[in-house]
């Protein structure tokens, strides 16, 4: 970069991360010091051009390796260790309350309106996302609606009155009321082992007392694994091969019969 004062180039030189694998947030310390430190920085727009991208590439990974910002897989495989934690560290919390806490951290990066400060050592902290680019957002905001959707078919209201319920159907089409709905996740996120016969036991169930709307099984499963995400890729391609679910009669057993039973009469 001949075009460059010598000024610029010295401070570049500085803004330029080490050979080797540096860590992150120990990136960002050091970036965050130097702002600090170079007291004209913005008026640069080289430098600060180049400060930005920097500090955009760094909080990427940084923010990655946070559990707000896992992606929907990483989420899902360590979510029993996160709500296990949240309700040790929060005495009488229920697993409600951890869904409640985290998809309000996902609203907050869907609109953008979380901060993020890094301490400067004899410096005020600096906040960081002031300095990310427009699309910065664009791929974690994805992740967190996906998050939220996983967490809303995850809740559940054991109690809830009619007017609460009453406001919660997102899928009148296949459930008759929201009640209803509510206690499809709820006998969801308690008792599907084998989601194969589990679940041909529950449709074929709620069909069996008009609880859900006629929907053929392909739909049905198709919506639990695209829509509500209630299955997993390889159960759904194992499910496709078959094609349809189990009859009422040969899918039900005692134990699913007095599961349904608790939860719906």
């Amino acid at each position: 970069m001949s075009n460059l004062t010598h000024y610029q180039n010295r401070i570049y030189d500085k803004l330029l991360p080490k050979l080797g694998n540096n860590e992150p947030y120990e990136e960002l310390l050091r970036l965050c010091l130097l702002y600090r430190q170079i007291k004209d920085i913005k008026k640069d727009h080289f430098l600060f051009e180049k400060f930005k991208a920097i500090i955009n590439n760094s909080l990427y990974f940084n923010l990655k390796s946070k559990e707000e910002f896992y992606d929907l897989n990483r989420f899902k495989d360590t979510y029993e260790t996160l709500v296990k934690e949240f309700i040790e560290d929060n005495i009488n919390a229920d697993e409600n309350d951890f869904i409640e806490k985290y998809i309000n951290s996902q609203q907050e990066i869907i609109n953008k309106t979380i901060e993020y400060f890094i301490p400067v050592s004899g410096y005020d902290s600096l906040e960081l996302i002031q300095f990310v680019k427009k699309d910065f957002f664009d791929e974690f905001i994805r992740s967190s609606k996906k998050k939220i959707k996983f967490l809303e078919n995850r809740s559940y209201v054991p109690n809830a009155s009619k007017t609460e319920v009453n406001e919660v159907n997102p899928y009148p089409l296949i459930f008759v009321s929201a009640d209803v709905y509510l206690k499809f996740i709820e006998y969801t996120h308690k008792h599907i082992i084998d989601y194969y016969l589990d679940y041909s036991y529950l449709k074929k169930r709620l069909e069996n007392l008009n609880l859900i709307h006629s929907i053929k099984d392909n739909e049905f499963m198709r919506i639990l694994y695209e829509e509500m995400e209630l299955i997993s890729k390889k159960d759904y391609e194992e499910y496709s091969i078959k094609n349809k679910l189990s009859s009422l009669n040969k899918s039900s057993s005692t134990n699913r019969e007095n599961n349904f039973n608790n939860i719906f009469d």
